[in-house]
């Protein structure tokens, strides 16, 4: 835990290098899918299997409801709904 202003700064300055790494290694993982999603489309392909690794594709659906067309319909929709709550940091 940091106790002073020095080691705050050198924690977050910390923390924003580490979060470019980490978006530099998302692009470079959503590179990394691409290839394997347009491996598997160019060869007509669900499933792969290599040496060391198996990759397969599927559809996936999601539903998910309109919740103010659904409240402008039938009204309050507050006792179905379920709050949680998290903290969330914010560093710029």
């Amino acid at each position: 835990m940091c106790k002073t202003m020095n080691e705050l700064e050198k924690v977050v300055a910390d923390y924003r290098s580490l979060k470019a790494l980490k978006e530099e290694l998302e692009e470079q993982l959503k590179d990394a899918e691409r290839e394997i999603i347009g491996y598997l489309d160019s060869n007509d392909k669900l499933t792969e299997t290599g040496s060391d690794f198996t990759v397969k594709i599927s559809t996936c659906e999601r539903r998910t409801i309109d919740s103010k067309r659904l409240e402008a319909d039938l009204g309050s929709l507050a006792e179905y709904q379920r709050i949680s709550q998290y903290r969330r940091l914010y560093v710029k």
